[in-house]
Parts: structure tokens; C-alpha cells; sequence
């Protein structure tokens, strides 16, 4: 009897060595999909952020060229203003451009879905989470830079166009609104704000470059 308690004493010792393994084996097989799952799901983030970057550094880019036109539209400006110089019919009509704004829209849509979702955490790598949050977090001086000219079309170029501008008379060829030393001074503000806009937007794609650069190894 003592033998045999003994034999079904290995037995199920044995049993018990086998459950463990086969646990341990079914554990580490899990770990491994869920880890290779998040490796993916990480690539996934990673390829999509690299595509919001392009993109905003195209938006950018595009955004300086505009800028740029308009301080070309406003040094062919300046030397008709509060001048009788000929042409003023055409140059009035670049006066009006002025109004258009030049925006600034980050693509963060897929940093937006890291941080709302919680997915950010799949990123234990603390100088990339760092670089996404500095880089992120600098479009709000880009913004503010843009901002200034939105401030002076809002708060003085409109009124100047409502309280200053008489189109009945524009159409009978009477540019004198020109004249006026408030046009020149807004133009002037304009001119300075599209300098700082210009240089936001540079700042912005090298920031945008650098930030690139580390994804692309992380994606490697």
C-alpha cells in the first residue's frame, strides 16, 4: 500500500510538472502574439506620423510661398500708396488680396489618437514620446505667429475697408482711399507680420525634419 501511494505520488507530481509546462508555454506563446501585436500596431503609429509630418511640411511649405507673394504684392504696393503714380487700378486689386489669410492647420490627427486613446503607452522608448511632445507642443508658437495678421485684417484692415473704402467711387476710377497714411501703416504691419510667419514656418519643417528623422530610425 505504501508503494503504491508512493508511485501515484510521482504520478501526480508528474501531471503537475506537465500543467506548468504546458501553462508556461501557452503564457509565453500569448505574450509573444500580444507583443508582436503591439510591435505592429507601433509601426502602424509610427509610418502614420511620418505621413502627418510630410503632409504638414508640404502645408508649410506651400504656406511660405504664399507669404512670399504677398510681401512681393506689397513691395509693388508701397510706392503707390499716398502716391499719384499711374496704374492704381490694378495695384487696388492687390490691395484687396491682402485680406486673404494664410493658415496655419497642423496634422496631428494621428498624435490626437496616440493621446485620446492611450495608445501613447505602447511607447516605452522616452526620447521618442519627448521629441512627439515637444514638436506637438510647438505648434501653438507657429499658431501664434499666424495669428498676427489674422489680428490686424480682424481689427483694422476690415474697419479700414468699411469706414474708408467707397467702391461706387472705385468703380468711377476714384483710387484716393490709397492716400490714406492708415492704409500705408497697415500694409507696413502686414509686411511684418508675413516676415514672422515665414520664419515660424521654416523653424516648423526643421523641427519637422529632426522629428522625422527619429521615427524613421524607430521604424527601421
Amino acid at each position: 500500500m505504501s508503494k503504491l501511494n508512493r508511485i501515484n505520488w510521482k504520478y501526480a507530481l508528474g501531471e503537475v510538472i506537465i500543467v506548468i509546462i504546458g501553462i508556461s508555454i501557452a503564457f509565453s506563446l500569448n505574450q509573444w502574439a500580444e507583443n508582436n501585436k503591439n510591435r505592429n500596431i507601433r509601426q502602424q503609429y509610427l509610418q502614420s506620423l511620418i505621413a502627418d509630418i510630410d503632409s504638414e511640411t508640404e502645408h508649410l511649405q506651400n504656406n511660405i510661398e504664399a507669404f512670399e507673394q504677398k510681401i512681393q504684392q506689397i513691395q509693388r504696393i508701397m510706392p503707390y500708396l499716398y502716391g499719384l503714380q499711374n496704374g492704381r487700378d490694378t495695384i487696388a486689386m492687390k490691395i484687396f488680396s491682402l485680406a486673404e489669410i494664410v493658415h496655419f492647420k497642423p496634422q496631428d490627427v494621428t498624435y490626437k489618437t496616440l493621446i485620446n486613446s492611450g495608445d501613447l503607452g505602447l511607447f516605452n522608448d522616452f526620447e521618442l514620446k519627448k521629441r512627439l511632445e515637444d514638436y506637438y507642443s510647438s505648434h501653438e508658437s507657429i499658431r501664434m505667429d499666424y495669428e498676427r495678421q489674422h489680428n490686424i485684417n480682424e481689427k483694422y484692415f476690415a474697419d479700414f475697408m468699411i469706414y474708408n473704402v467707397e467702391f461706387d467711387e472705385i468703380r468711377k476710377g476714384d483710387y484716393s482711399f490709397m492716400d490714406d497714411k492708415l492704409l500705408k501703416s497697415i500694409v507696413q504691419s502686414l509686411y511684418g507680420t508675413y516676415g514672422f510667419a515665414i520664419q515660424a514656418s521654416r523653424q516648423g519643417m526643421e523641427r519637422a525634419r529632426q522629428t522625422k528623422d527619429i521615427l524613421s530610425l524607430r521604424l527601421k
